[in-house]
């Protein structure tokens, strides 16, 4: 993507540059950094000086800081290179406006020497060319000398009529500063490119008194301050300018590139600085450095430092090297830009084949779907340096999946016109040749249809398997039975459908089911069947067909548990007997063919969450005559009766309810066993009994205590003592006198009645008195 720049008069550039905005812009920001200073007052501006009149104008300069209107004022912005035997200056205003005004009473220029602090002013009233001066030094096809006349003195340009919009509005008034801002940017851009013309324009200046080595402030302002306040403009500035030899500084962009076509670049890179380049190029390893443009590339995005972009095209592949160097402010071209390296590949394809014919064999007589080669012919007029070979390609919009399949794993010989290659899998469908070259390019003869007639059945599918459900079928909440089938695809690619087919029992001839043509492509099909019948089974089979009309072999039947919506028939109790050991039921449930299983619940009367003591299914249930017995030894509770009952269910999760309930009560044993050893003994200075025991197991809770048994001397049997809470351990006996015997044991009482095993029996005889 050249951009050139070819300008016969104004039009042309008009049509040029799109963005006028962004030649001042970018002039702006060439001009940018710079202070400027203004003053109102007339008998300031009488105070002019003469060409190597000096003076000192600290003063002036003070006045004309303090006078300044900073809200509505445009800056001079000023630039100075300096080259030790001479200083150059260059400027422009802030915009159009300042711009015209300068032009018309002329700028004057002064400096201060900054080793003597005296002022000397350089030129006053300094003003562009007359038209008749430009006129007499240029001809008429100095394309950029017409453009800068017509950017000073084309009057056309700046009547706010020549507009789209009523004159006067607003839509007019904006069109009409766009235009003259375009003008004052295409100035500027021009006096960039011709250090003649900006001279011309005013807007440059050489200073060729200034000493080697002094440092210098230098001011440009308006020669005639304006008194009405409509166009305030401040001063340019630029101090500490020491004249020294100018030491020009690397031109720092990066340069990218990007390949867009055949032997066709883009370069890019990113300037903040300068509004238009020279593209350089040669080939890697030569010397020479060829000009790409004619006239100055220019950026054409309106947006500041955005990227520039230049396009290119080569003669043939290499590796190429660029630069780019950019017009500065002072018509001078800067540093080369750092050397950028492209390499561009081979992109060019080879002459395509040519298909002739092709013919079909099919090698096996016993079974013609198999064993199926085609030979191709072809031809290639001409034969490229770096051609590779061919390759030939298939395309069938479902076995390839809309791409081109090679049929060869490697490209043929550059001198094959023939080949054979096995089709036996394929089908009619798209054959072409591709020619490929040692870079990978590659291009196609026109494409042949390769005719392979179909005569292999497809294989059974397998994976067949089935997810059943119940869904509300309509605003009544009837359920309905859905059964989706799902399977594995058929590898061969030309399938073009699937047959579902069902029975209710399998030695019942299968048929085709309602919808069971299943597209080939996909692999799922939904049933609907009834949910009321006492049916437990449905079978089904699927076949593939594919698109020659073979039929293939069915896949192993699927048995299918039925979804149903009839309840299960509610199981009964039959017998039940309760022991000391535990509680034993029978239940008898129902022999629905939908049966899945049974949940037995236990529960205290005063819980409202069952338990599931067992989970039964609903085939062994039936094996043993559909009887249910349970055998249940709960937690002994004497206050509170046990809940037992029944819930079925089928294969759907269809609940039969609960079945009426049973209630009992569990005590357990009367008499239970918890071993309580039992030690005592006389002592004879404190005439007592002393007992003490050990038990290793205490029962749960806190409704128990110990019971102390004693057979006296006249006690025919063992009589009830006393009773001892739960934590004591020891009884202290003062009823056994001297020479008398006593028997004791102790055994744990529970509130309910049951009690536990006597401890062992204790023989106490106290001594006789002396």
């Amino acid at each position: 993507m050249k951009q050139r720049i070819n300008i016969p008069g104004l039009l042309t550039m008009l049509a040029l540059i799109g963005a006028l905005a962004g030649m001042a812009m970018n002039s702006s920001r060439s001009m940018a950094g710079t202070a400027g200073m203004y003053a109102d007052d007339d008998t300031i501006v009488r105070k002019r000086f003469l060409p190597g009149e000096i003076r000192d104008t600290a003063a002036f300069f003070e006045e004309m800081r303090a006078r300044q209107r900073k809200d509505f004022a445009a800056n001079i912005n000023v630039l100075v290179r300096t080259y030790g035997d001479s200083v150059v200056l260059r400027w422009a205003a802030d915009d159009y406006v300042a711009w015209r005004y300068l032009n018309r009473v002329g700028v004057n220029i002064s400096r201060v020497d900054e080793e003597t602090r005296m002022t000397e002013t350089l030129v006053t009233g300094l003003k562009p060319a007359t038209l008749e001066e430009f006129r007499s030094h240029y001809a008429e096809s100095d394309s950029l000398a017409a453009l800068v006349m017509g950017a000073l003195y084309d009057e056309n340009m700046a009547k706010n009529d020549v507009t789209k919009d009523e004159p006067g509005s607003m839509g007019a008034l904006y069109e009409s500063s766009q235009s003259q801002q375009l003008r004052y940017g295409l100035g500027l851009l021009a006096s960039e490119w011709r250090q003649d013309l900006a001279t011309r324009m005013a807007v440059r200046f050489t200073d060729r008194t200034a000493k080697r080595g002094r440092s210098y402030t230098y001011y440009i302002s308006p020669a005639v301050i304006d008194t009405t306040g409509k166009v305030i403009i401040r001063a340019g500035m630029k101090d500490s300018v020491k004249n020294e030899r100018f030491k020009p500084e690397p031109f720092d962009v990066t340069l990218t590139d990007s390949i867009s076509y055949p032997n066709g670049i883009h370069l890019s890179w990113t300037d903040r600085l300068y509004s238009s380049y020279e593209i350089e190029r040669r080939v890697q390893g030569t010397r020479e450095w060829k000009r790409l443009n004619k006239l100055p590339y220019v950026i054409m995005n309106i947006v500041p430092g955005a990227d520039c972009i230049y396009g290119d095209n080569v003669d043939e592949p290499g590796t190429y090297e660029y630069r780019v160097i950019a017009h500065d402010p002072f018509g001078e071209l800067t540093e080369p830009s750092p050397v950028h390296a492209v390499t561009i590949s081979d992109m060019r394809p080879p002459v395509p084949p040519r298909l002739t014919w092709i013919e079909i064999d099919r090698r096996n007589a016993d079974d013609p779907s198999k064993e199926i080669f085609a030979t191709i012919h072809f031809r290639k007029d001409t034969m490229e340096a770096d051609y590779v070979g061919a390759v030939p390609v298939y395309y069938h919009e479902r076995i390839t999946e809309g791409k081109w399949r090679p049929l060869v794993d490697k490209p043929l010989a550059p001198t094959d016109t023939v080949v054979t290659v096995d089709v036996t899998n394929l089908q009619t469908g798209q054959l072409a040749i591709a020619a490929y070259d040692t870079a990978h390019n590659v291009s196609y003869s026109i494409p042949q249809i390769l005719r392979v007639s179909d005569m292999k059945a497809p294989e059974a599918p397998k994976g067949l398997k089935a997810e059943c459900r119940l869904e509300p079928k309509d605003s009544l909440d009837l359920p309905l039975g859905l059964i989706t089938l799902t399977w594995q695809p058929v590898e061969n690619d030309d399938i073009d459908y699937y047959e579902v087919v069902f029975a209710n029992d399998t030695t019942h001839t299968f048929m085709a089911r309602k919808g069971g043509i299943v597209a080939g492509r996909d692999t799922v099909f939904v049933d609907t069947v009834a949910v009321d019948v006492n049916q437990k089974y449905i079978y089904y089979k699927v076949r593939a067909i594919d698109y020659s009309t073979n039929i293939g072999e069915f896949s192993d039947v699927l048995q299918v548990v039925r979804p149903s919506a009839v309840p299960p028939t509610v199981a009964h109790i039959d017998s039940t007997n309760v022991s000391g050991s535990g509680i034993f039921m029978r239940w008898i449930a129902g022999s629905d063919a939908q049966m899945a299983y049974h949940n037995v619940y236990r529960r205290l009367m005063s819980d409202k969450e069952w338990t599931v003591l067992r989970r039964c299914d609903a085939d062994s249930v039936k094996a043993h005559n559909n009887y249910i017995d349970l055998f249940d030894v709960p937690k002994v509770n004497s206050r509170e009766e046990y809940v037992y009952a029944i819930e079925s269910f089928n294969y759907s999760g269809i609940s039969s309810g609960l079945s009426l309930q049973y209630i009992t009560r569990f005590t357990g044993d009367a008499v239970f066993d918890t071993p309580i050893t039992l030690y005592g003994g006389y002592e004879e200075d404190k005439h007592m009994t002393r007992l003490a025991w050990e038990v290793n197991q205490l029962p749960e809770g806190k409704d128990w205590y110990f019971c102390v048994w004693r057979q006296g001397p006249d006690d025919e049997r063992f009589q009830f003592l006393l009773s001892a809470e739960p934590g004591e351990r020891d009884f202290t006996d003062y009823l056994l006198r001297p020479g008398q015997t006593a028997h004791y044991y102790v055994q744990i009482q529970m509130e309910d009645g049951r009690e536990s095993r006597p401890s062992n029996i204790v023989t106490i005889k106290a001594p006789a008195k002396r």
